[in-house]
C-alpha cells in the first residue's frame, strides 16, 4: 500500500471553493472534494470533522476573496470601490453570489457579520462620507446594499442589456450613492 496522501486545510478549502464556483455551496460533499483532489475522503476528515465545519471555512475563504476584490479597487473613493468589488464578485462568482443572497440560509448573515465592519472602516476613509456617525454610515450602507444587491442579482443572472459594461453599472451605482448621501446630509440638517 502506498503512502497516505496528505492535504492541508487550505488545499481542501480551495478544492471546495472550485466546486462551489460551478455547483454552488450546497453542491459540496466530502466525496466531491476527494474526487477533485484525487484522493479518498480520509484526508478531508482528518482536517474537518464534518461538512458544516468545512462550509464555515469556505465562508471564510469567500470573505477573503471579497476582501481581495475590494483591495484591488483603488479609485480613491472607498464607497465606489465597495460597489465595484461587489459587482465584480456577482459577475465573477455568480453561482456563489446566488447561494449567498438568494437561498434561505444563514450564510449571508455570517458573511455580513464579518464583512460589514470592514466596509464601515472603508467608508470612514471616504471624504464624501466625512461627518457621519457609525450608525449613519450603517444606514447609508444598508440603503446602498439594497440597491447594489438588486443590481448584482441582475448581473449574476444576466438580466441586464448585453451592451451594459461595468462602467455603465458603476455609473448607476455612483448615481444612487450620490442620491443616498445627499438624502442623508439633508436629513442631518
Amino acid at each position: 500500500m502506498g503512502p497516505k496522501v496528505k492535504f492541508t486545510k487550505g488545499q481542501i478549502i480551495d478544492a471546495a471553493f472550485e466546486i462551489a464556483k460551478t455547483e454552488g455551496i450546497d453542491g459540496i460533499t466530502m466525496r466531491k472534494i476527494a474526487e477533485q483532489m484525487g484522493s479518498s475522503v480520509a484526508p478531508i476528515y482528518v482536517n474537518f470533522k464534518n461538512i458544516d465545519e468545512l462550509n464555515e471555512a469556505l465562508i471564510e475563504k469567500i470573505i477573503s476573496v471579497s476582501q481581495q476584490l475590494l483591495s484591488e479597487e483603488s479609485s480613491g473613493n472607498p464607497f465606489h470601490d465597495i460597489g465595484r468589488a461587489s459587482l465584480r464578485f456577482a459577475s465573477e462568482y455568480s453561482i456563489i453570489f446566488r447561494d449567498l443572497v438568494m437561498t434561505n440560509n444563514s450564510r449571508i448573515k455570517v458573511y455580513d457579520e464579518k464583512i460589514i465592519p470592514a466596509l464601515i472602516e472603508q467608508m470612514k476613509k471616504d471624504p464624501e462620507l466625512e461627518g457621519f456617525t457609525v450608525d449613519e454610515l450603517k444606514t447609508i450602507l444598508l440603503k446602498m446594499k439594497i440597491f447594489q444587491l438588486g443590481l448584482s442579482v441582475m448581473v449574476a443572472h444576466g438580466l441586464l442589456p448585453k451592451d451594459y459594461e461595468i462602467q455603465d453599472l458603476m455609473d448607476l451605482l455612483s448615481s444612487a450613492a450620490n442620491d443616498v448621501i445627499l438624502s442623508a446630509r439633508l436629513s442631518k440638517s
